[in-house]
């Protein structure tokens, strides 16, 4: 019985300690961006925030890489947000009350449509940063970021299912991710300057074409087959949208 108790007491001080770490980092990165101009303190944070990922030996480190940048572009994609010209105090306030969901509720959600939620956010979040800040940057830059991007995301929904060829289909998802970017980078378009600095067209197209292929792949996985019934409404939805983007909502460009 004493040992019982004894477990139930650390289980209790272990996820104290869990919330309370994570709801620092998130606030913390919220004091940097205020007291500092450059955003590296604060990458510096969420990549030191990881030192798990090398606290085993090296040859799980890769391993590791690979199973947190998920976790990786949603940290540093807020520290991108955050440190945006237009970036006020109330802004950076609800990133960091964001951020902190993603850190205690979202992220250790386990379930196959919680994954998928999760590669979603991580998607909407990592390339909207990336579009908004690197419009100085070398276009070799973006279309790596842009591979990486969809190549975790891919990872983190197919490893759920215990995927046999989860690198092969990664990989082609971020070769995907990586030519839509090498595109964006040269004609991209933003709604909604208030909302993140202004959401681009490519993280829509994006979080559409990835929801569409989620289904696709859920329904082979079901029935080892991709059913049309399975994908009609992400797939009309998807041309509806776009269509709608390319011929209605073109008019505001960065």
């Amino acid at each position: 019985m004493e040992l019982l108790k004894t477990v139930k007491r650390r289980t209790f001080w272990s996820e104290l300690v869990y919330y309370v770490l994570n709801i620092g980092l998130a606030a913390a990165l919220l004091v940097i961006a205020q007291a500092f101009q450059t955003p590296f303190p604060a990458l510096a944070l969420v990549v030191l925030s990881k030192w798990r990922i090398i606290a085993v030996r090296p040859r799980f480190w890769w391993a590791n890489i690979q199973a947190n940048l998920v976790d990786l572009t949603v940290g540093i994609g807020v520290v991108g947000l955050m440190y945006l010209p237009t970036s006020v105090f109330y802004f950076r306030v609800t990133l960091a009350i964001l951020y902190a969901i993603w850190l205690v509720v979202i992220k250790p959600m386990s379930k196959r449509w919680q994954v998928a939620m999760q590669s979603l956010i991580a998607i909407f979040v990592g390339v909207t940063a990336l579009m908004v800040v690197s419009y100085e940057w070398p276009v070799s830059v973006v279309v790596i970021l842009m591979f990486l991007i969809g190549y975790s995301s891919a990872r983190h929904f197919l490893h759920s299912y215990d995927e046999e060829q989860t690198v092969l289909l990664s990989a082609i998802w971020g070769l995907v991710f990586a030519e839509l970017g090498w595109l964006s980078y040269y004609w991209t378009y933003s709604y909604g300057k208030s909302l993140f600095g202004g959401v681009s067209q490519v993280t829509i197209i994006l979080l559409l074409f990835s929801l569409v292929a989620s289904k696709a792949y859920q329904s082979y996985n079901k029935h080892k087959a991709i059913r049309f019934s399975d994908i009609s409404a992400p797939v009309i939805l998807t041309i509806g949208i776009i269509l709608a983007m390319l011929v209605f909502l073109n008019s505001v460009v960065i």
